[in-house]
C-alpha cells in the first residue's frame, strides 16, 4: 500500500509551524530523555520550554483552524504537540482524540480521550468519544460506562441535550 502525498496547509506560516512540529514529534522520545529528572520532578515539558499562556492559545487557534476546514492531518501533531507540552489542559488531548478518530485511528483516539477524562472527568464528549471509539473497536461493553457517564454528566443541561441523545442512542443499540 501506497501513501499518497498530503500537501502541506496552504498558509506558509501554518506550513511552517506544523512542519516543526511534526519533526518535533519524531525526536520526542530523546526530548523525553534529555528532560526525564526534571519531568519525574512534576515540570510540564512546556513549563521547561517556556511556553506561555499566548503560545498555547496561538498553536490551538492554529489546531482548531485546521480541524474547521477538515484538515485533521495537519491539525494532529499541532494537538500532539500540546498534549505533551501542557498535559493539564483537557482540550488538547481531545482535540488530539478527535483529530486520530477522523484519520480512523481508533485506538490512539480512545487513548486521548481517556486522558481527557483523567484530567477532566466531567468531560461529557470525551466519554462519548471514547464509547464510540470502542464501539467502533467492537469493544461494546467496554463501551457500555463511557456511554452511560456521558447521559449522567448530560442530565439536566439543555446545552448538552443532543450529545445526551446520541449516548441513549448509541448505548441502546449495544444492550444485550
Amino acid at each position: 500500500m501506497t501513501e499518497s502525498y498530503v500537501y502541506p496547509p496552504a498558509d506558509p506560516e501554518v506550513a511552517t509551524v506544523v512542519a516543526q512540529l511534526t519533526e518535533g514529534l519524531q525526536n520526542i522520545q530523546h526530548t523525553l530523555e534529555q528532560c526525564y529528572e526534571q519531568l519525574e520532578q512534576g515540570y510540564t515539558l512546556g513549563e521547561l520550554r517556556g511556553i506561555t499562556d499566548k503560545g498555547y492559545a496561538s498553536l490551538y487557534k492554529i489546531a482548531h483552524e485546521l480541524c474547521d476546514q477538515g484538515d485533521f492531518q495537519h491539525a494532529l501533531p499541532v494537538a500532539l504537540q500540546l498534549t505533551l507540552h501542557k498535559p493539564t489542559d483537557s482540550r488538547f488531548a481531545f482535540m488530539a482524540g478527535s483529530c486520530m478518530q477522523r484519520l480512523g485511528q481508533l485506538e490512539p483516539a480512545a487513548l486521548m480521550y481517556a486522558i481527557t477524562l483523567d484530567v477532566d472527568p466531567e468531560h461529557a464528549a470525551a466519554a462519548y468519544r471514547l464509547g464510540e471509539c470502542l464501539c467502533s473497536l467492537g469493544r461494546n461493553e467496554e463501551a457500555m460506562p463511557f456511554l452511560q457517564k456521558c447521559i449522567d454528566l448530560c442530565y439536566g443541561n439543555f446545552d448538552r441535550c443532543q450529545l445526551m441523545d446520541m449516548a441513549r442512542e448509541k448505548l441502546s443499540r449495544i444492550l444485550p
